[in-house]
């Protein structure tokens, strides 16, 4: 076993310098569960950076100090063409007791002598086929009674004070718990109620880090809605008391921040469902999935999943609406130009978490374009030139776009009781996939008549904004079927040149 054999050379370099290794936290906490992750923590005593700096050299990995001043550094690897690592940090306290009690839950205050863990390995052969309490029984270093938590299938806080000696603990519970499918214990949900003000003080780069492995989950949803319970959203994002405090009326029943907690809810749901009965089943309904699946867990950037940013929009897509409410003479409430508003609540959001340009681009991109889908929808008939622009102008992030209009509507028409309709923009929202997918050369990607440099040699111009103008008529004019061939491009080219003059 590959684990065992690096524990193996790690032993042996802790007892050839005098080191006292222990397995702990949650590699020993999966571990325990028959669930062997690649990624190794270890408490070590004496210099733990020497330590890591020379197992470095062993494995033949990379030295990444972590935490100089708490002495906590990683060690990257490979192993049978896997990626490993190994996060070694020195003992807390004067012995393994104190280090356990500073750390955050029972289920991860778990250790084991290295030695002693090796001996059992080896003793019991191919370890995966005995019960983890018969094979560890009275080995396992247990102080809060983590063991039986883990049995339990909760989350419990090791102490009242966990969540002030590092807040991020809070949104840590949240992300463990939705990971292992356990339950948070109700008198540790308390202590994050209680301690949820001192997020403030922490930096955006660590919160977003936690926020990305909630927003990873499968099902985030309720996890998401017990933050929103105990106040952590708002303490994060305050303008969310703005939303909860904005009503709706006419169609939507729910207020802005509980339409749009619906509207997240719907994403994953979506997700989940895709491609099944009623979900944009199409004539090529696997294929689509497939291809909605692939552009959802494509990478925007490293480590940042497209998905994960999509359910931070639909979070937040209609923040915009508190600034632009306004009440019509017959006491309907409008929010004209919501969608443009809300740039500025993107730019909380990115301000706070400290996102990339990438993501604030992104997000900026979808919130200030969620209704377009839907104004092609009231405006039907749509020709093929408002497809081919809407395709254009949203690039790459149409699949989102239409993917967040969807779960938006359908989050208002259920609310609504507005069936028929979200059958109907089902539908639509399906034939937009399907000629973005099935029908690029005639919506999307057509072959080009003519480039930049053609019009640019063909007229004398210089490379500017009116020769993409006009290449982008010359493309509207082909959706259409009006213009076939080259020489048609060009004539068309030097009749709008023309009209440009007078």
């Amino acid at each position: 076993m590959a684990t065992d054999d690096i524990l193996a050379e790690a032993a042996d370099l802790a007892g050839a310098n005098n080191h006292t290794v222990f397995l702990v936290g949650g590699f020993l906490r999966d571990l325990y569960m028959d669930k062997p992750g690649r990624d190794i923590d270890l408490a070590v005593s004496g210099n733990a950076l020497d330590f890591a700096q020379k197992i470095t050299g062993l494995l033949n990995g990379t030295f990444v100090p972590l935490d100089l001043i708490n002495k906590v550094a990683r060690v990257v690897f490979s192993r049978q063409n896997e990626k490993w690592q190994i996060d070694i940090a020195a003992l807390k306290g004067g012995n393994i007791e104190e280090d356990l009690a500073a750390r955050d839950f029972t289920i991860n205050s778990l250790a084991v002598e290295l030695p002693l863990y090796l001996k059992l390995s080896a003793k019991g052969g191919d370890m995966s086929g005995l019960p983890a309490r018969k094979r560890w029984h009275g080995a396992i270093i247990d102080p809060f009674d983590g063991l039986t938590d883990l049995e339990s299938k909760v989350v419990r806080a090791t102490g009242n004070y966990v969540f002030e000696a590092d807040p991020l603990r809070i949104l840590r519970a949240i992300r463990l718990a939705g990971q292992l499918q356990f339950a948070i214990k109700p008198e540790t949900i308390t202590l994050m109620e209680k301690d949820r003000w001192l997020l403030d003080e922490i930096a955006g780069e660590r919160l977003w880090e936690e926020m990305l492995g909630i927003l990873s989950l499968t099902e985030s949803y309720p996890w998401l809605a017990l933050m929103d319970a105990i106040g952590v959203m708002a303490e994060i994002f305050p303008f969310i008391e703005k939303m909860r405090a904005t009503g709706q009326n006419n169609y939507h029943t729910d207020n802005v921040w509980v339409h749009s907690l619906k509207t997240y809810q719907v994403i994953e749901e979506m997700y989940r469902e895709m491609g099944t009965d009623g979900i944009l089943t199409t004539d090529h309904g696997e294929e689509l999935r497939q291809h909605l699946h692939g552009h959802l867990e494509g990478q925007l950037l490293a480590g940042r999943r497209r998905f994960q940013l999509l359910k931070l929009a639909s979070l937040f897509h209609d923040a915009g609406k508190v600034d632009a409410q306004t009440v019509k003479e017959d006491g309907r409430i409008a929010f004209p130009g919501h969608y443009s508003a809300g740039l500025k609540y993107v730019n909380k959001i990115t301000g706070r978490l400290k996102l990339s340009k990438t993501e604030e681009l992104y997000l900026k991109n979808l919130v200030e374009n969620h209704m377009y889908p839907l104004f092609l929808f009231i405006n039907q008939p749509v020709g093929a030139t408002a497809v081919h622009r809407f395709f254009n102008k949203l690039d790459k992030e149409v699949v989102d776009v239409l993917l967040l209009s969807l779960a938006d509507v359908t989050a208002t028409h259920s609310a609504g009781g507005r069936a028929q309709d979200l059958v109907r923009y089902r539908s639509f929202i399906g034939d937009l996939f399907y000629k973005y997918y099935f029908q690029p050369e005639q919506y999307v990607r057509m072959p080009a008549l003519v480039n930049g440099t053609d019009l640019m040699e063909a007229f004398g111009l210089p490379p500017s904004r009116q020769v993409g103008s006009l290449l982008e008529k010359i493309a509207e004019a082909q959706v259409r079927g009006e213009i076939t061939t080259r020489e048609e491009a060009l004539d068309l080219a030097a009749r709008l040149l023309a009209q440009m003059k007078y």
